[in-house]
């Protein structure tokens, strides 16, 4: 069965590094207090356990949250969500 989310639009929000080739930020220490200072229309968490699929959803959440990572663009709608892969 087919998703009903689209890809995550990388070229659209484009995601900062954070350092070594790498844009996902963890869910505790230093990446989170990170998180915690980023503004929310900058921030995207990926979610787990939310069916099948793995989603990136707009702004910080913390309930299945697997990791956050911070895009230069800001989202627009507060209930944008994609496909994570």
């Amino acid at each position: 069965m087919r998703s009903k989310y689209k890809e995550f639009p990388w070229d659209k929000y484009i995601p900062i590094e954070n350092g070594e080739d790498e844009y996902l930020l963890e869910t505790y220490g230093e990446d989170l207090e990170k998180v915690r200072n980023t503004p929310n229309k900058n921030l995207w968490t990926i979610l787990t356990g939310v069916g099948k699929d793995d989603l990136i959803v707009a702004g910080y959440h913390f309930v299945n949250r697997l990791n956050y990572v911070v895009t230069k663009n800001k989202w627009i709608k507060e209930n944008e969500t994609y496909l994570w892969r």
